[in-house]
């Protein structure tokens, strides 16, 4: 972030940033993953050695990865959907850097004006 903006332009940030995460859309914690499996029929060619593609959303859940399958049908529409937990975690930690920033400018802009007013208070008034 760009240090020494003033209050009002932080703000102004802040608020675009805000209005920016709302979008509607459905979303997701997790990494979608391509896995190769075998499916259990002595017949198929898996039991060969070729695979079949399956995919797979992983997320920790109490220090532990939790696995739930995607069918081939919908991993565009997950992958979306990770996509878009992505693009809106990165915009919170934008928001909240933007808020520190604002706290810290705050007290910056406060210290000078009471460094000003009690410099006009100890002047001699001519």
């Amino acid at each position: 972030m760009n240090k020494g903006l003033s209050e009002n332009v932080l703000r102004k940030r802040l608020d675009a940033s805000i209005r920016s995460l709302g979008c509607g859309k459905p979303m997701i914690e997790g990494s979608l993953s391509a896995i190769r499996v075998t499916c259990g029929n002595p017949n198929c060619r898996c039991a060969k050695g070729e695979k079949h593609i399956s995919h797979i959303l992983t997320c920790k859940v109490n220090k532990k990865t939790k696995s739930v399958y995607v069918p081939t049908d919908m991993v565009e529409e997950v992958t979306a959907w990770v996509e878009e937990h992505r693009r809106i975690k990165k915009k919170l930690k934008e928001i909240s850097a933007l808020g520190e920033q604002l706290i810290k400018q705050h007290v910056v802009v406060r210290r000078a004006v009471a460094k000003n007013f009690k410099l006009q208070k100890e002047s001699p008034q001519t």
